[in-house]
């Protein structure tokens, strides 16, 4: 019987490049994580997240940042939250998550998602052009995220510091989603 060997094929494969000094490169080596709230578990919920993370769950639409266990977690939608965090941390958040498994139903979306960062003065200039929310400091600060829609894909963004964000989409689309923010900074 032969031998086979599953290799991690990343759908953008290390991607890095500089278009009109905007930094575009690829997120390699990240964990998603869909946290769903059971019927009527919302409280159940609220006291998990106190408890094993040490943080509020927050608001549909907004973010909350766990300094301590480096993660960031993603509130989608009313019964819906996305965990995020490096995979040098898995071995750490496999307990937490572990521990939360009595409050949430929770399934791993790493593979199912592509992610890339943006960054540089100019980056406003080239994500405007393809995302229709208004991505300004003021209304957009840093760890705010929204699910939105660039070029037909949907898309979640989250601003980590005033010139840098990421971006997820399907991982399907990824080299159509590279595309459509590559050509924009062209385009600036």
């Amino acid at each position: 019987m032969p031998k086979y060997k599953l290799k991690s094929n990343a759908p953008l494969a290390n991607h890095k490049n500089v278009i009109n000094k905007i930094k575009i490169s690829s997120i390699e080596k990240v964990e998603l994580f869909s946290l769903a709230i059971p019927i009527d578990g919302e409280k159940k919920a609220k006291t998990a997240l106190a408890k094993v993370i040490k943080c509020k769950i927050p608001s549909p639409g907004n973010c909350v940042v766990s300094v301590e266990q480096k993660l960031k977690l993603l509130r989608l939608a009313p019964e819906q939250a996305l965990l995020y965090f490096s995979n040098q941390n898995l071995p750490q958040i496999q307990k937490t998550l572990q521990a939360l498994k009595k409050s949430f139903y929770i399934t791993e979306q790493s593979d199912a998602w592509s992610g890339i960062k943006v960054s540089g003065q100019q980056v406003i200039a080239c994500l405007e052009r393809i995302c229709p929310i208004d991505l300004s400091y003021d209304s957009f600060g840093i760890n705010c995220f929204a699910r939105t829609s660039m070029e037909h894909l949907n898309t979640i963004i989250i601003r980590n510091k005033r010139t840098e964000f990421e971006l997820f989409s399907g991982s399907s689309s990824a080299k159509s989603f590279l595309h459509a923010i590559e050509t924009s900074a062209q385009n600036i």
